[in-house]
């Protein structure tokens, strides 16, 4: 397939992507196995390169010495060229976070919020990302903000939270216009696995990530990319179905009744000693068996869904608040049992603590990642392999 009419500028975005998202995963490296892995000639690498050096977004390092020739410089991104901030959204306040082009945290700030109506949270976001990025903010290329529940990136819109009450809620150009620059919001569980994807470790992998705490949430990640379904509904793991035991139907958040958010989340066991009658906080002593039941709404309602995908590894980030007791261990043994008669072994699995800076770093990377691939502005069926012979312009 030869490149359409008018693609030059596209050419070049996806080179650039190329080398940027090479020299991300390997670095240091040099020119010549950029050239090698890309397929690109060394004429075009250190035009791009030297492009992306004088930007700031990569800088040269040391230098190797081979057997002839002038020595060779490595490269690797540069930390002072751009910034990407992030912001965790809860009820109680905007965690954010301002990392450098390689993911690390440079900086962070918190501010509380005294409304959930949308135009506060948006108020309390942008100064939250102002006083974390304060001398930063011409290098600010985006911002991404993780909320809890269902949120369709695409439109910008967050379909379902509980967490903040709300309901189709265009947050994204709310935020956008009170911040002033562009914004990309996606789910706490998606923002995290953007996170473990951004680092490499995961990529071209199958995986399922799943979130416990104030609400329950799920990542679906195919071939190193989350898969978000129509509207941003895949996963569907809080608003599942859960195995009931006679008892009396539990009211949802969502208008449902018995979601495994009613049964395994911390908002669901809240509600429960609430019927109970005791309003206090969840004790891991006092509450073993509640804990208990939940951990085993956890492990099989994950367990179902690792069944329907296949996944390769399957991790379950516990927020903070969440690692209370045996939760966690006894989630991954529940999890573990249902595999003890399936025809194939269980996926490898890993109970992990999900602090929340780790959830506003995964948004500030979904803002990065823009950089390191030019895949989402590709037309259909073009690939980037298909327009290299043409990038020697580039």
């Amino acid at each position: 397939m030869k490149p359409r009419a008018g693609s030059k500028a596209l050419i070049r975005e996806i080179n650039e992507a190329l080398v940027l998202d090479i020299v991300r995963t390997q670095a240091p490296v040099s020119r010549a196995r950029i050239a090698a892995q890309t397929g690109l000639s060394a004429a075009s690498v250190t035009g791009i390169t030297g492009k992306l050096v004088q930007s700031g977004l990569l800088i040269e390092t040391e230098i190797v010495r081979g057997t002839g020739g002038r020595p060779a410089r490595l490269i690797e991104l540069g930390r002072e060229g751009v910034f990407a901030a992030g912001v965790r959204l809860s009820g109680s306040g905007a965690l954010a976070v301002v990392v450098d082009l390689r993911g690390t945290v440079v900086a962070t700030h918190a501010e509380p919020l005294t409304t959930l109506e949308p135009g506060d949270a948006a108020a309390a976001v942008a100064r939250a990302v102002a006083k974390a990025a304060s001398g930063m903010e011409p290098r600010v290329i985006g911002l991404g903000v993780a909320i809890s529940g269902v949120v369709d990136q695409a439109s910008g819109v967050v379909r379902h939270s509980g967490a903040m009450e709300w309901a189709d809620v265009p947050f994204q150009r709310i935020l956008e216009e009170a911040a002033g620059e562009p914004v990309v919001i996606d789910s706490y569980v998606n923002s995290y696995a953007r996170g473990l994807l951004f680092d490499g470790g995961f990529k071209g992998r199958e995986m399922l990530v799943f979130s416990v705490g104030t609400s329950l949430g799920t990542a679906v990640v195919v071939e190193g990319r989350i898969q978000r379904g129509f509207n941003g509904s895949a996963g569907g793991f809080a608003h599942s179905r859960a195995i009931t035991d006679g008892g009396p139907p539990r009211r949802c958040h969502c208008g449902a009744d018995d979601c495994l958010e009613t049964r395994a989340s911390l908002w669901g066991l809240q509600q429960e000693l609430q019927r109970q009658g005791l309003n206090r906080e969840i004790n891991s002593d006092a509450d073993s068996q509640l804990i208990a039941r939940a951990a085993g709404h956890v492990g099989i309602g994950m367990a179902n869904l690792a069944k329907a995908l296949g996944p390769e590894k399957v991790v379950v980030g516990f927020a903070p608040e969440a690692w209370i007791g045996t939760f966690a261990e006894q989630a991954k043994e529940a999890f573990l049992v249902e595999y003890q008669h399936a025809n194939t072994p269980p996926p490898g699995v890993e109970a992990v603590t999900t602090d929340h800076a780790a959830v506003a770093r995964g948004a500030a990377c979904a803002v990065l990642a823009g950089l390191f691939t030019a895949r989402d502005s590709q037309p259909e069926g073009l690939q980037p392999e298909e327009l290299q012979p043409a990038a020697e312009t580039a």
